[in-house]
């Protein structure tokens, strides 16, 4: 066997340094065991030789190991060879497996202001909770999955209780999601004393810091000089257009100094801007993503695994639904025939032709929605494109469209009907799809198709909450038969199977 001289891993909060000499081969290997080759690398070669002639040499694959200055692809630039401390697990289990000798050296600055924080008594905990807060505190940082409807707010409010260092920060993907998170960890955060705590808002409009803040994950990469890049699913997401210049030194500063953040929904910010996030937040000891669905479409995993860490827990639908924490869903999927003349078409022609302005299709929606509404069921329709949300509203009278260029406030607004049962069919861009809590939903009808996995399964998650009197919860999506949707709808179908309390059923019309 080889010898290999031993090597040292420095970690610090955000990076790994290793200090010595790594031979040629266990450098290749490392590079590879730390990366990813995505599915499209050979035609990103193709497509960039002409313009960048050394790409030619481009074996395909992003790797989270750095080696210089010069080449670093970190946020901020580093020195000597390193690797984001998320995957210094992984990392060791490397060199173990080849019998590279290195020790650990921590140099992590862990000292910092603390506050006595308890939980208040609307928290009432379910074992999964307390077992997620334990774990995540022990681990220090780590990604929590855990399906809608568990708690994740709650959770992470006993995270940053049972820590109790300050500042931290809570992200939030988006500006609808903004107040509802605040408004949960004041409700669920309490001093020693009892005393309720402030929880600031920094992004939509409000510029608020305190010792523990929300703030839009847009809002922070501004401040920080990065580019908010939007990733490529089927989500509707739109700017946080807070200005922030008079502030935007202080928002850098509370990034840097935060002892601990939370990153909710983790899986729909594009790698770059978590990594941006990251790699500012220098004094971060406790860092976690929540998602009920932290895979990656973009098979970038161990990108956001490279800022947080392994998953430390799993909590499943199906786990819920066994417990009666959730409602048991029934999926149906309708066939739809619309195959005919778009063989040859863009998938931007066939879509529109397919879904949006497809009369059948279109119909079978309004009527299965006023079907349900007239058996006293609450309806919400999910679309992806305005035009079609326009469409579908003028075959539903009495039905309301919600989407992007509403104000927060007309949102709000007609969630709490929602909420009060006072809107029977909601039609809604998929601002709706993601993190509202709206319990007497029970019917979700998915109008828009989709390739999105990790969608999938947050949009049935919408209709799962208990609620009064709720005996089911329904779920109508489309079995399309054309080019492009076709694979979308098997994928859909697929990852619905991945929980096997989901009951999948087919529908004719």
């Amino acid at each position: 066997m080889t010898e290999h001289s031993s090597i040292v891993l420095k970690v610090d909060h955000n990076s790994t340094y290793i200090e010595g000499r790594l031979q040629s081969s266990i450098y290749q290997g490392l590079k590879r065991e730390l990366g990813y080759e995505p599915p499209n690398a050979k035609w990103m070669i193709q497509k960039s030789v002409a313009k960048k002639p050394w790409m030619k040499d481009w074996d395909g694959l992003i790797s989270n190991l750095c080696y210089n200055k010069g080449k670093c692809k970190c946020f901020i630039k580093k020195n000597g060879m390193h690797f984001s401390s998320g995957l210094l697990g992984k990392a060791k289990e490397y060199f173990d497996a080849t019998s590279t000798p290195y020790s650990v050296v921590d140099i992590r600055i862990k000292e910092g202001k603390q506050l006595s924080l308890m939980m208040s008594d609307d928290f009432e905990p379910r074992d999964y909770q307390i077992d997620t807060i334990e774990k995540a505190v022990k681990q220090q940082r780590g990604i929590i999955k855990a399906a809608t409807g568990s708690g994740k707010t709650a959770c992470a409010a006993g995270i940053i209780a049972r820590i109790g260092k300050i500042p931290f920060i809570f992200y939030v993907p988006s500006i609808d999601l903004l107040l509802q998170a605040q408004s949960e960890l004041i409700r669920f955060i309490r001093h020693e004393t009892g005393e309720a705590i402030e929880v600031g808002a920094i992004g939509a409009g409000r510029k608020d810091i305190k010792d523990i803040s929300v703030m839009t994950i847009q809002t922070a990469v501004k401040a920080l000089g990065g580019v908010w890049k939007k990733i490529d699913t089927d989500e509707e997401q739109k700017d946080d257009t807070t200005d922030i210049d008079d502030i935007r030194t202080e928002i850098k500063e509370l990034v840097m100094s935060a002892r601990g953040f939370i990153l909710d929904e983790v899986q729909h910010a594009a790698s770059e801007t978590v990594q941006i996030i990251s790699d500012a937040s220098v004094s971060a000891q406790y860092r976690y993503g929540m998602s009920a669905s932290p895979w990656r479409d973009l098979e970038d995993d161990i990108l956001i695994d490279a800022c947080f860490g392994k998953c430390i827990v799993n909590i499943s639908a199906s786990h819920l639904i066994k417990r009666n924490f959730l409602v048991k869903p029934e999926i149906f999927f309708v066939p739809i025939d619309n195959t005919k003349g778009l063989s040859k078409l863009s998938y931007a022609n066939v879509y529109k032709q397919a879904i949006v302005e497809n009369t059948i299709r279109n119909t079978t929606i309004a009527k299965i929605a006023q079907t349900m509404r007239d058996n006293g069921r609450i309806v919400l329709i999910l679309c992806k494109q305005i035009n079609h949300g326009n469409i579908l509203e003028a075959l539903m009278p009495g039905s309301i469209f919600i989407h992007g260029t509403h104000s927060s406030k007309i949102r709000k607004e007609h969630l709490n009907k929602m909420r009060n049962r006072e809107a029977s069919i909601t039609i809604a861009t998929s601002i709706f799809d993601e993190g509202i809590d709206v319990k007497p939903l029970d019917t979700l009808i998915l109008a828009g198709s989709g390739k999105s996995s990790t969608r999938a399964l947050q949009r049935v998650g919408r209709i799962l909450r208990p609620y009064p009197g709720k005996q089911d919860a329904l779920v109508v999506d489309f079995d399309d038969k054309c080019r492009y949707l076709k694979s979308h709808s098997m994928n859909r179908r697929r990852i619905y199977k991945t929980e096997p309390e989901f009951d999948i059923k087919r529908l004719e019309i």
